[in-house]
């Protein structure tokens, strides 16, 4: 099921759920619609708040604000490593007091 939610118009995808509550409703008592309806709700808000904050940290890793924020969720830091490392950026550096003492020279 890698492709749901399904490509089709955003408002069709929402016409069926409206549906699907029109056809669920007749079925339950007004008390057991309620619970139904809490329990999709608490599941909602566990997806939205799971995916806001996997969100919130790849925003924060690939604008490189300085964050130290990880996360392996969706092994996030092993797909997106930093593009340099302080190795890398004390290398240059030395080369770069090289060239300089090599043009005064």
């Amino acid at each position: 099921m890698k492709e749901f939610p399904p490509n089709i118009n955003p408002e069709l995808f929402s016409l069926s759920a409206v549906l699907v509550g029109l056809i669920i409703e007749d079925d339950y008592t007004a008390d057991e619609l309620e619970s139904i309806g809490n329990w999709l709700f608490l599941v909602a808000q566990f997806v939205l708040t799971t995916a806001a904050q996997q969100s919130l940290i790849n925003s924060r890793y690939q604008k490189n604000t300085g964050s130290k924020i990880r996360s392996h969720a969706n092994n996030h830091t092993l797909m997106n490593e930093p593009s340099a490392k302080v190795s890398d950026l004390n290398d240059l550096n030395r080369r770069i007091q090289e060239l300089e003492n090599n043009l005064k020279n």
